[in-house]
């Protein structure tokens, strides 16, 4: 039902366009998102609310640039799952909606995260259905000369005692020096025509009455993004819905 919503209105945009041409745009357009926390999904087609504990005060809900984080307080310790989704258009109003870009995967993963590359689910792609059962393949299924449309997804497992909480970041960015000598994994949407990019690398700090207990490694140019996070701040507090 979701799929068959979406793709209906992404056949209307696209024919809109066609008739329509529109200037060429810098930042690329935040089409889908969805979260899987501990089994419990929030989707924009849903209406677009996330739960509290995110902060998206460094969030661009149009263009899905800059930085989402969460900080996550279970009841109980235990074992979590936390799942990002995002499905973004590169080059809009410049290139075809779909078959354009192709992803590619870097770094090495921390312990318990988790990532997939993959068609969003309009035609062949299971990434969407994998983040709503909370795991990723680690597979990329759109690699450069078998382009398509591309979604991105990362997700961490991770295990938390008494009084600790997670803290986990998402970082999309269109800028290649984000990940300049960044060991850790990240994850790449590049449209082959225009060679416009997208980033996405996330870090997740296990705390201990409010000290970072457990930090994993992140890119050193983390705050500024490349595209300026005072404009992000301006324009970005209103959720695409």
């Amino acid at each position: 039902m979701r799929r068959t919503r979406v793709l209906v209105a992404v056949s209307l945009s696209v024919f809109f366009l066609a008739l329509n041409p529109v200037p060429a745009r810098a930042a690329p357009i935040l089409i889908d998102w969805a979260f899987n926390i501990n089994g419990e999904i929030y989707e924009s087609c849903q209406g677009g609310t996330l739960p509290g504990g995110f902060d998206d005060s460094l969030f661009d809900w149009e263009s899905g640039l800059g930085e989402l984080s969460l900080l996550y307080r279970p009841a109980s310790p235990g074992s979590s799952n936390v799942v990002a989704f995002f499905d973004h258009e590169l080059s809009p109003g410049t290139t075809s909606f779909f078959y354009n870009d192709y992803g590619i995967s870097g770094g090495t993963p921390s312990a318990g995260q988790t990532w997939g590359i993959d068609e969003p689910g309009y035609a062949f792609g299971d990434i969407y259905f994998n983040v709503l059962s909370g795991s990723l393949d680690n597979e990329n299924a759109v690699p450069e000369g078998l382009e398509n449309d591309v979604s991105l997804a990362i997700g961490w497992s991770f295990t938390l005692g008494e009084n600790e909480y997670a803290r986990i970041r998402w970082c999309l960015t269109p800028d290649p020096s984000f990940i300049a000598g960044y060991t850790g994994l990240y994850l790449a949407q590049i449209n082959e025509l225009s060679q416009e990019t997208l980033y996405l690398t996330s870090m997740l700090d296990i705390c201990e009455n409010d000290s970072v207990a457990t930090p994993v490694p992140e890119p050193a140019s983390m705050l500024l993004f490349g595209f300026g996070a005072a404009g992000v701040i301006a324009a970005g507090k209103r959720m695409k819905s």
